[in-house]
């Protein structure tokens, strides 16, 4: 199954001040969640606030997304630096 890949305000937000090589990097992984968004180190968020939003490392990033898995779509919610408060 191939899975589309769409950003929230916030997310696009969260890319446009980041290096090029960052936006690459970024461009290199959802191309992989393209063709499974569960591949590599990815972990469903466990506070209750994050309910059905999972994160993906990509070095000292996090992507966080949802995945609506009948319609094949893959919505990034942010694009964070990791860091001890991410997830607040």
């Amino acid at each position: 199954m191939n899975w589309t890949c769409e950003f929230s305000t916030d997310a696009g937000d969260d890319l446009r001040p980041l290096s090029k090589a960052v936006q690459r990097g970024v461009a290199r992984v959802l191309a992989q969640m393209e063709t499974n968004p569960f591949q590599a180190d990815v972990k469903p968020l466990e506070e209750e606030e994050w309910k059905g939003v999972y994160r993906r490392r990509m070095g000292g990033y996090r992507l966080l997304f949802t995945a609506d898995h009948s319609a094949g779509i893959v919505f990034i919610v942010r694009i964070l630096i990791q860091s001890g408060k991410t997830y607040q």
